[in-house]
């Protein structure tokens, strides 16, 4: 079994969310780390959201999130 390592951190959950579907949508299972905490604190803290994936899936990963996400003109209705 591999071991889970990082592949994105940010300040906005949202980020985190659309990279997640980016790899969801390409059968790469995908974990978020710090998702809930600033549900439980008292005050909003700053901290970062962690996007983590396998070890075995990190290359393929990083391929899919810096992927061009432009439409050309031609494809478009």
């Amino acid at each position: 079994m591999s071991e889970l390592v990082i592949l994105l951190q940010s300040s906005y959950l949202y980020e985190i969310e659309i990279a997640k579907s980016k790899l969801a949508s390409r059968d790469i299972p995908s974990y978020v780390k710090n998702e809930f905490v600033n549900n439980v604190a008292v005050f909003p803290m700053s901290q970062n959201y962690v996007l983590v994936v396998s070890e075995n899936d990190l290359e393929e990963a990083k391929k899919i999130l810096e992927e061009d996400d432009s439409v050309d003109e031609s494809e478009m209705l």
